[in-house]
């Protein structure tokens, strides 16, 4: 073993995790000279700083010091940044919790040195409130203003400004009644162009930190229109729809600046029922791939696509295909054993599916998850990573994130019941495992 690796036995590895200690929220995700940063909520003996971590590619990440440290107001929550390009400079906002009055509020740091050091504010915090729910500011650039979108608890707020450091409300958003099955967290807002028919159209999503349909946190999404002051969902889609129906994908945000106006999306793979006692050591807590998002209409709604990025293909070693085979009733294959890191792609003509019940099989949990059989293919990706799995179903209509803890290594199986069918193609990765090895000092 290379000196200096450390090999506990749940670590991912091909997913973003901090060395040590606990980890949740992405913070800051922005793009900036050639880096893709990832800073994060980094509880260090329940002082709480950002996180940091860079990349070139959104694959390998080199972790860095810890960046915004708690201070004499409060402990540092979760945030955004943006490039400020005319003082050439990054601005960090993040949510103080306050020692001595308990409250939120909002603060600001600057850096001008790619990320690596801050300087706070001295006039911090500069945005406060009566609210018990306060927090989470999403900032980013909508013609010649700055947007800040966070969250009020029951609902999301919405402030502008021309200078970052002085804000004006000038909006707020709620949904309808069936939205709330919990308190609303980490919003974010941005547009998307419609795939096929070039329609701008705005999405805005936030965490909910309870009442999911797998259990426990999930996010949700709207899509309607944002001129600079409201934003107002479409008239069919004032409920907001869940972007993961796992139990393991919350407080995910997009970066802001990336190349080719891409809208790439990270999250906490964890969930807030039992993150402080996962079988995990010395850390806790990970993340999520980062996926594309694309947003297509469908049967007169719009609906959010989501996908690994393309970036991680270079991950892909060994490969292992079947095509046009027939499975019968009650058969079950196994695909591969002792794996820890795979991904499985596969494909089944609907028409010849005759089945009751097939699938994949990996382990015990069952989740459920609205799927279109309409379609001439049925489409799977499945990602595993040694204590994490994400399926996405008919090119990532629907997903679903959880993790696993096995005594052992992974089987994964493909199971027919009450009828036969057949699988068009089944192609299996195995994967570089990045995370084994130590990054390279000059890789960033």
């Amino acid at each position: 073993m290379p000196k200096g690796v450390k090999m506990e036995k749940y670590r991912p590895k091909i997913h973003f995790s901090a060395e040590d200690y606990i980890i949740n929220d992405p913070n800051g995700l922005v793009y900036y000279k050639g880096e893709y940063h990832l800073f994060h909520q980094y509880n260090i003996n329940e002082q709480i700083y950002w996180g940091h971590a860079v990349s070139k590619d959104l694959v390998r990440w080199k972790r860095l010091p810890k960046a915004i440290a708690p201070d004499k107001i409060g402990q540092i929550w979760s945030g955004s940044a943006v490039v400020d390009e005319e003082n050439q400079r990054m601005v960090a906002f993040f949510t103080y919790s306050e020692h001595e009055t308990k409250r939120q509020s909002q603060g600001v740091a600057f850096s001008y040195d790619k990320g690596r050091t801050w300087e706070k504010y001295s006039g911090n915090p500069i945005l406060t409130d009566s609210r018990e729910d306060f927090r989470d500011p999403k900032v980013f650039r909508y013609e010649e203003k700055w947007v800040m979108i966070l969250s009020g608890g029951d609902c999301v707020l919405l402030y502008e400004s021309k200078d970052l450091i002085h804000w004006n409300q000038i909006s707020s958003f709620k949904g309808n009644q069936e939205s709330h099955t919990g308190v609303w967290e980490c919003p974010d807002l941005f547009p998307m162009i419609v795939e096929t028919t070039e329609e701008k159209k705005w999405v805005l999503t936030v965490s909910v930190n309870d009442g999911s349909p797998a259990g426990g946190t999930g996010m949700q999404y709207f899509v309607g229109e944002f001129d600079g002051q409201k934003f107002i969902a479409d008239s069919n889609q004032e409920k907001g729809l869940w972007i993961d129906y796992g139990k393991d994908f919350y407080a995910g945000v997009t970066w802001n600046h990336v190349p080719k106006d891409r809208r790439l999306m990270i999250a906490w793979a964890d969930n807030w029922q039992y993150r402080d006692y996962l079988p995990t050591s010395p850390f806790k807590g990970q993340m999520s791939c980062v996926r594309e998002l694309k947003l297509v209409q469908k049967e007169k709604k719009y609906i959010l696509k989501q996908l690994p990025v393309k970036e991680m293909e270079c991950l892909r070693t060994n490969k292992h295909e079947m095509k046009n085979i027939k499975m019968g009733a009650d058969e079950e294959w196994t695909l591969c054993d002792k794996k820890e890191v795979l991904e499985l792609d596969i494909s089944y003509p609907i028409e010849k599916i005759h089945a009751q019940t097939f699938g994949i099989k990996i382990s015990t949990g069952k989740y459920k998850a609205p799927v279109d059989f309409t379609q001439e293919f049925l489409t799977i990706k499945l990602l595993m990573d040694v204590s994490q799995s994400e399926l996405f179903i008919n090119n990532g209509e629907v997903v679903m994130s959880n993790l696993l803890f096995p005594e052992d290594f992974y089987k994964v199986k493909l199971f027919a019941t009450g009828g036969d069918l057949v699988i068009e193609k089944s192609i299996i990765y195995e994967m570089d495992e990045i995370m084994n090895h130590p990054l390279d000092g000059d890789l960033i």
